[in-house]
């Protein structure tokens, strides 16, 4: 499909010269046209990702068309289709990794913004807040390659911690499999991505320390928690001491 697509797209005559930068643009365009509906989009997921992260295409595009393709995952995260929010989470945080610092710049502020909005708001429920959590952390996370970015995207770190220790002390917060986040608990996600805070912001969570330990001991005592979450519990416990 993507050979018939790159045969019969028109080629920008600026663009005959560099080969790999048009076959680049021409895959981020017919991603484009795969995620153009939501209601669609949770379908062609798989196949995006896998395309995303075999070819990278982001890295190389030209600036219009990668501008495109993030506003786009900016629209997606703020969906009123869950299934579209959830493949919108799942390729900013691919997309993020493929950024140069001028284009992460210029898009970190929309993503964190609704990414955290979505990691704190109760009723969207345990799946989709720990993973909007996991891809904020991921944002900080890429963040850290420049001083510049990892200074302004600081600002997240404390209300960050703050919804990933309110799901962890939530009881009723799911203990099983769950799909919409890549077949582990919730409760493992939120020490996963804890555990990666306090590699990004290690300040932050050391102000939030006797917090952080209680929650990784009421993760331990949970009869119904998955071992992975209790190795995880019990390293974040460690690492708040």
């Amino acid at each position: 499909r993507l050979e018939l697509y790159a045969d019969t797209r028109p080629r920008p005559k600026t663009l005959l010269a560099s080969p790999g930068l048009t076959t680049m643009v021409l895959i981020l365009e017919f991603l484009l046209a795969d995620v153009a509906q939501d209601d669609a989009v949770a379908a062609a997921l798989p196949a995006t990702l896998r395309l995303l992260r075999r070819r990278r295409p982001v890295e190389v595009a030209s600036t219009p068309v990668r501008s495109r393709w993030c506003g786009r995952l900016t629209e997606l995260l703020r969906s009123d289709c869950a299934s579209a929010r959830h493949a919108g989470i799942a390729l900013v945080v691919e997309t993020a990794t493929q950024l140069d610092e001028a284009a992460f710049a210029a898009h970190r502020e929309p993503w964190a913004v609704t990414l955290l909005s979505l990691s704190t708001q109760r009723s969207g429920g345990d799946a989709i807040r720990s993973a909007s959590a996991a891809a904020l952390t991921e944002l900080l996370a890429v963040a850290s390659r420049w001083p510049v970015q990892r200074r302004d995207a600081a600002v997240h770190a404390p209300r960050l911690l703050g919804a990933l220790l309110s799901m962890a002390e939530r009881p009723s917060a799911s203990a099983t499999a769950d799909a919409d986040v890549g077949g582990c608990s919730v409760e493992a996600e939120v020490v996963t991505s804890t555990l990666k805070l306090a590699r990004v912001a290690p300040h932050c969570v050391r102000a939030q320390r006797s917090r952080l330990a209680s929650a990784a001991t009421q993760i331990l005592l949970q009869p119904t928690g998955g071992a992975g979450a209790a190795a995880e519990a019990r390293a974040a416990a460690a690492a708040a001491e």
